[in-house]
């Protein structure tokens, strides 16, 4: 009897405590239900769109200002530089730069002008000689071959005279070169110092000159270009078919005159034609790969596209058209509206 009592009494409690659960979860449930609703907010994205038009893209670079007048000045003479202009002095066209030692040159003229002197005093004797001889044979006091003996003689130290003054002549001229003058107006860098030994052939000074200026481009090769800006004006960029470490040389022949070997900016045209151009953060990059996300019922939708040229200016793509609406955001925008969330574009 009592065992029935005590499993009454449990199953009793039992029920008290499921009556007493369900009233909870029901005031839990009431409880929820007064919440306010969370509202969803659609988020809100610039569009673009383009059309297929003449565009132009640029890349900066630096440029090396160069000449086509820069000069390397060697020396004609071997002799000791006595005097040679400093690095960085400006020039004008005639200003003397290299001075040599003329010296030896002038102790050779000297030289020359002795053995000239001793000869024609040498001829005035036997053209002297030869006339007393030409008097004697008109009355057989003296032989033919006597007489053209001394002709003889008297044109071997004409020879020998013209043979003299040639040689002068080549020593002054010579000695023209000591003094070297600037052919050019321009900057200079020397490239001996005084005391040293000029050798011909060798260069002495360059000078960098100030006119028939042009700018020496170098790229890499898979950069494209055919033009470069350069103050605010476009220039057409010639290959040179050379290169400097690996990089392809080209040269733009500007209206401006610059000293040489300085280095300047420039804006390389790396596109110029027809194209559909977009601003970087239009294109999302993701495995490698490029696309665009177009706006198609209120939710974003990628398309893969090609860059053709990719600039300071933006880009240039192919497989969009002009009536995409291209959303515009950063990365990290771009891939968050790829999870499907509602979208809002703003005007």
């Amino acid at each position: 009897m009592k065992k029935w009592l005590t499993y009454i009494v449990v199953i009793i409690i039992i029920i008290v405590a499921v009556k007493g659960g369900m009233k909870l979860v029901e005031a839990k449930k009431q409880q929820e239900a007064s919440k306010p609703v969370a509202v969803t907010y659609d988020m809100r994205v610039k569009t673009i769109t383009t059309n297929k038009e003449k565009n132009s893209l640029t890349l900066p670079y630096i440029a090396l200002t160069k000449s086509n007048d820069d000069v390397k000045i060697s020396s004609r003479i071997s002799a000791r530089i006595n005097y040679i202009v400093k690095t960085g002095k400006i020039v004008k066209k005639g200003d003397i730069i290299v001075k040599i030692d003329q010296s030896d040159i002038k102790a050779k003229i000297d030289s020359t002008n002795s053995q000239i002197k001793s000869k024609k005093l040498a001829l005035q004797n036997l053209e002297n000689t030869h006339k007393r001889t030409l008097k004697l044979l008109e009355v057989r006091g003296a032989s033919q071959e006597q007489s053209d003996k001394e002709l003889t003689n008297i044109e071997a130290i004409k020879a020998g005279i013209e043979t003299l003054n040639h040689t002068k002549n080549s020593l002054i001229n010579t000695l023209s070169y000591a003094n070297i003058k600037a052919p050019v107006s321009g900057v200079v860098t020397r490239l001996a110092n005084i005391g040293d030994i000029a050798m011909m052939g060798k260069p002495l000074i360059t000078i960098s000159a100030k006119s028939n200026s042009y700018l020496l481009v170098r790229l890499p090769n898979d950069i494209k270009a055919n033009a470069i800006i350069f103050n605010n004006k476009r220039f057409a960029l010639n290959p040179l078919n050379t290169s400097f470490n690996g990089l392809l040389e080209y040269v733009a022949n500007i209206d401006e005159s610059l000293t040489s070997n300085q280095t300047v900016s420039v804006d390389v045209v790396i596109f110029d034609d027809d194209g559909y151009k977009l601003p970087h953060d239009a294109i999302l990059n993701r495995d490698g790969k490029s696309f665009v996300l177009t706006l198609v019922d209120n939710h974003a939708v990628s398309k893969e596209v090609k860059i053709i040229s990719n600039g300071e200016q933006g880009v240039i793509v192919d497989n969009i058209t002009k009536k995409d609406k291209i959303i515009v955001a950063k990365q990290d925008i771009l891939l968050k509206l790829l999870s499907g969330i509602k979208i809002r574009e703003v005007e």
